[in-house]
């Protein structure tokens, strides 16, 4: 009896120290590790979470060394602000993609802007004809930004699927334009009103 009892617990060791040694990867855990870090302005290697250069996708147009830094300050709040849920994990049958769906809970950041964009130039027109300074526009964004940001209803719920691949036993966010949703669902839907606007200009 004692030797039964022995060999099930070496047994069961062995089976335990084999699940340690390889624990299931999930590509859910890529995603909530670049939110979770992003949203806590956490300093990790955030380029070792995709398979390329991604520095090219936000597109935020606060982003110019002339933005005011009040605007840029409560630009950057509002964009951690997100808050998310992974809805659902599917990998491919070939086990080296798969997809992760997302859902946000955002300020409006692009009606913001759209708000922004034109409540701006309306008064930078009158100021214009009425003789103002630079000092005088430089206000005049800022006080229009607060204007419609304070209060900002965080009310905009968006569902966005991200794609990975596996890289030598990691999962990987893919890089290029696969995966602009998700920047777009983290600011709100602010890169594709950027983005309508600059395809547009009236």
């Amino acid at each position: 009896m004692k030797k039964l009892l022995l060999s099930l617990l070496i047994g069961i060791l062995t089976l335990s120290g084999l699940s340690g040694c390889a624990p299931m990867v999930k590509p859910e855990t890529t995603v909530t590790t670049f939110l979770d870090a992003f949203k806590n302005k956490k300093v990790i290697d955030y380029a070792s979470l995709f398979d390329g250069d991604v520095s090219s996708m936000t597109g935020d147009p606060f982003s110019s060394e002339t933005t005011p830094t009040e605007i840029s300050t409560k630009m950057m709040e509002m964009i951690l602000s997100y808050e998310y849920e992974v809805k659902d994990t599917v990998i491919d049958k070939d086990g080296l993609s798969a997809t992760v769906t997302l859902e946000f809970t955002t300020v409006n950041l692009g009606l913001v802007f759209t708000n922004f964009t034109t409540q701006y130039l309306a008064k930078a027109l009158q100021l214009a004809f009425s003789g103002g300074t630079a000092e005088q526009m430089n206000q005049a964004s800022i006080d229009v930004f607060m204007a419609v940001s304070n209060g900002a209803p965080k009310d905009k719920v968006t569902t966005v699927e991200v794609k990975l691949v596996k890289v030598e036993k990691a999962w990987l966010m893919k890089s290029g334009t696969e995966n602009i949703a998700l920047f777009d669902g983290m600011m709100g839907g602010l890169i594709s009103m950027t983005k309508a606007l600059n395809s547009n200009p009236q």
